[in-house]
Parts: C-alpha cells; structure tokens; sequence
C-alpha cells in the first residue's frame, strides 16, 4: 500500500476545444466505471501515453509519469473556459512527468503537493518547482518558515505538527 501524496493542479488550455477536450476526458476518468484496466482511459495517459505491458506498466508508469497509478481524482471544477482545478491524489509522489509533457504541449500548469507520510510538500509551476522536506523541523514555526504561508495554508503543515506536540506533551503528562 502506497502513502498517498495529495494534490492540486490547475490547468489552462490554450484553446477552447483543448479544454472540451480535457472535460470530456475528466467526466469518464472520474466516474471510475472501468474494471479492465488496460482498457480505462487515464488522466496521466492522455498527456503521456503508455505502451501497456503486463510485466512493464509499473516502471514504465513511474519513469513516465513520476508515479505509478493514474490520478485518483477527488473533484474538479472550471474556473472559466479554458482553466480546470484538480484535486486528486497519487502514489508516492506528485506526476512531474505529467507536467513537464503537459508545458511541452501548451497547457499552463500551476500544482502543489503534499506527502505527509514522507514529510515533503511542494509547488511546480509551468516547469519551476520548489520542493521541500520537513521532517528535520523540530516546532510548527521551522515548518512555516521553512515551507511558506502559501504551502503551510493551502496544507495545514504546521497546525497539524502544533496539534501532534500538544497530544504527545498530554500523553507524557498522563503516563508520567
């Protein structure tokens, strides 16, 4: 069982039937309908193909995409009609292969990411990422300092580390 990496992407065609497109793509892929997986359309696959090889997907995915099952999609929405928000989640690590094809291909590409397992969180846009690793940070205020308001807000790093000292102080008091 993977840790999953939460994220979040918004994504700008740069014609209105590239985003016709996508939203049609993003009705079927997020109804989950499919049981033969080498038969379901994927997110990931409509920006990088795949060959499917029964012995080779998973490498072949992870080196391709950056991660090794398709976007687990929780919502999505227009914004306007050329820009979608993602919200979906992925295996391990954010699909930076996905990005970098999706510039390749003219689409403008804004995501962040959070993996709370492994202590990272990021941002990637349109080719630039900035990439962080917590886990050395002692107090919620090194996390902030260290991630940004942007990424701790979006996020809630640092909250959740305050709530996490405030209970592991209330058990040690409790257990003396």
């Amino acid at each position: 069982m993977p840790n999953w990496c939460n994220n979040s992407l918004q994504l700008t065609a740069a014609t209105k039937e590239e985003a016709n497109e996508l939203r049609s793509l993003l009705s079927v892929v997020s109804e989950d309908e499919y049981y033969d997986e080498k038969e379901a359309p994927t997110f990931f696959g409509h920006f990088v193909p795949e060959q499917w090889d029964e012995n080779e997907w998973y490498w072949s995915r992870v080196e391709a995409w950056g991660t090794k099952w398709d976007a687990s999609i929780h919502s999505w929405d227009f914004i306007d009609d050329y820009t979608v928000v993602i919200s979906f989640d992925t295996a391990w690590s954010p699909p930076i292969g996905v990005y970098n094809a999706m510039v390749e291909q003219g689409w403008g590409v804004s995501a962040t990411y959070y993996e709370p397992g492994m202590c990272f969180v990021g941002a990637w846009v349109d080719g630039v990422e900035e990439h962080y690793e917590y886990a050395l940070c002692e107090t919620p205020e090194a996390i902030r300092e260290m991630i940004g308001e942007d990424l701790d807000d979006e996020y809630g790093i640092s909250d959740m580390m305050q709530v996490y000292l405030e209970e592991e102080k209330e058990y040690e008091e409790s257990n003396g």
